[in-house]
């Protein structure tokens, strides 16, 4: 789908603030977005500022976490980790688009445009989420109040509390969304369908709701929500196919390309070694998408994938024989300066897709959190869809290779007993898990965050070049907190424990 970006020039005017260091200017937008009247101005640069940052950050530190990708300077976890890098690698600095979110909102519900204010807190749940699962305990409830209240210092709020509120306000979102009558205008993200944002609500919230299934002591009914929203498709709409989901759609005019297209250091970048044992495992088709043949086979004439582990530090270099032995980055993630067919298009700003959501659901019913559906039909239409998905994409960026049809299963890829929906539950647990990990490739720090969920991949370890002796739990937080919201910075590592890497977040302690 091609979006219209020409209200972009003037929205930005409007809003576009860089990264902020203390929560006054958070809470304040100084290009003055809190006076503008028609909500409908904000929209598009939320969106396109939102999902840039997410999209880059998806190719490089999020890559990593998630063990898809390669760097000896982010897997050491040290230099990339530190409170002084962290703001916009692990996208603290979401707090400068919430802002904008909130103004979103407020003006929204003051006219009584209820798409539009539904709309804004499916984002602001979205950007709360991403935030919440990288650093744990944050400020959320009163994180936004600097212009409605004065508050510029605001409380960490228990990831507990805040996962409870936004599993409420996305229920908000899909009532408001459903009885909405206002046009929802310059929508760059779901074509102005407040239905696909409803989709966008329910699916999101099924997402949160399975990040928590496993905690005892919940006060919420999980397997109750999630029963509700699997059984009553025409009050809780969720994604058809990978034609509704949440992907931005990037176009030729520059500065609205794929983000990393003209400034990308890919050569740092290989194919992490977990990843190509998980493809090759399954001999699937789909390495050809994710990763660049290693040099010396294309001099070959013969294309074959080398990885290269995660933690080894300086050795990373000459692993597997050298460069020439590894391969890079995924050809729609190549920027134009490392690979002459680059597309500025044919990757999209990954959200929440299809597949993700058969995925929870095919977990779901496996594991008798839901009784509707069948847990293999879930799960196939998660893998035949991303399959269908990653192909469209390939469409779209017309290499001379891969083609689609270079990465187009045949029927046994299916009936292996890796991929058939056989086995006891655990192992059927497992299929469902390793498949979602590779559909969730690209979509910011989800790999990561189910990874700790459930340890899958379970090849997925720190390296000798480790700085710690587990792969990381969480993030620390930006430098900024330490020092400018200090006292509140204090009260959260005495309720959440100290400020590293393997103080585990609440929704995977036990």
């Amino acid at each position: 789908m091609k979006h219209n970006f020409l209200l972009f020039g003037f929205a930005a005017a409007l809003l576009l603030s860089g990264c902020t260091k203390d929560f006054e200017n958070i809470n304040k937008n100084p290009n003055g977005a809190q006076e503008v009247k028609n909500p409908q101005f904000l929209l598009p640069s939320i969106i396109k500022n939102a999902v840039r940052n997410y999209s880059y950050t998806s190719e490089f530190t999020a890559s990593v976490a998630g063990d898809y990708y390669a760097n000896q300077y982010t897997s050491g976890f040290d230099d990339a980790w530190t409170p002084s890098q962290v703001q916009g690698g692990f996208l603290w600095n979401f707090y400068d688009q919430l802002r904008d979110v909130e103004n979103l909102r407020i003006l929204s519900h003051d006219k009584g445009f209820k798409n539009n204010e539904g709309i804004a807190l499916v984002l602001r749940s979205w950007m709360f989420q991403v935030v919440t699962d990288n650093f744990g305990d944050i400020p959320y409830s009163e994180a936004l109040m600097g212009k409605t209240a004065g508050i510029f210092a605001p409380k960490f709020d228990r990831q507990e509390d805040v996962y409870y509120a936004l599993i409420d306000s996305l229920n908000t979102a899909n009532s408001l969304l459903a009885a909405g009558q206002d046009p929802v205008n310059a929508d760059i993200l779901m074509g102005g369908s407040a239905m696909r944002w409803r989709m966008f609500a329910n699916g999101l919230r099924l997402r949160l709701l399975m990040r928590i299934s496993g905690k005892t002591g919940l006060k919420i009914d999980v397997p109750s929500i999630m029963g509700t929203i699997a059984g009553d498709p025409t009050t809780y709409p969720l994604f058809g196919s990978y034609q509704d989901q949440a992907a931005l759609s990037y176009i030729e005019e520059q500065g609205n390309e794929f983000p990393a297209y003209y400034n990308n250091p890919v050569y740092d970048y290989h194919l992490s070694t977990t990843f190509e044992t998980n493809l090759n495992l399954l001999n699937d088709p789909r390495i050809k998408y994710y990763a660049q043949p290693t040099p010396a086979s294309i001099t070959a004439g013969t294309p074959a994938y080398g990885g290269v582990p995660n933690g080894i530090g300086t050795a990373e270099s000459s692993y597997g024989g050298g460069t020439a032995n590894q391969s890079q980055v995924s050809p729609v993630l190549q920027p134009v300066s490392a690979f002459p067919q680059a597309s500025k298009t044919a990757a999209q700003g990954m959200i929440l897709t299809y597949s993700e959501v058969q995925f929870i659901l095919a977990e779901a019913r496996e594991r008798g959190l839901i009784t509707t559906g069948d847990a293999a039909t879930y799960y196939l239409n998660g893998v035949n869809d991303q399959f269908t998905y990653l192909e469209s994409r390939l469409d779209v960026a017309n290499f001379s290779y891969p083609k689609a049809n270079d990465i187009t299963p045949g029927a046994s890829y299916f009936t292996q007993p890796e991929v058939a929906y056989t086995g006891t539950t655990d192992e059927k647990l497992y299929k469902i898990r390793i498949q979602k990990w590779f559909a969730l490739f690209y979509n910011g720090f989800e790999g990561w965050s189910e990874w700790r969920r459930t340890r899958v991949p379970k090849e997925t370890a720190p390296g000798p070049n480790s700085a710690i002796n587990i792969w990381p739990l969480r993030s620390r937080y930006p430098l900024s907190e330490q020092t400018i919201n200090s006292q509140n910075y204090a009260a959260a590592l005495k309720v959440q424990g100290p400020d590293d890497l393997v103080t585990p977040v609440w929704w995977e302690k036990q």
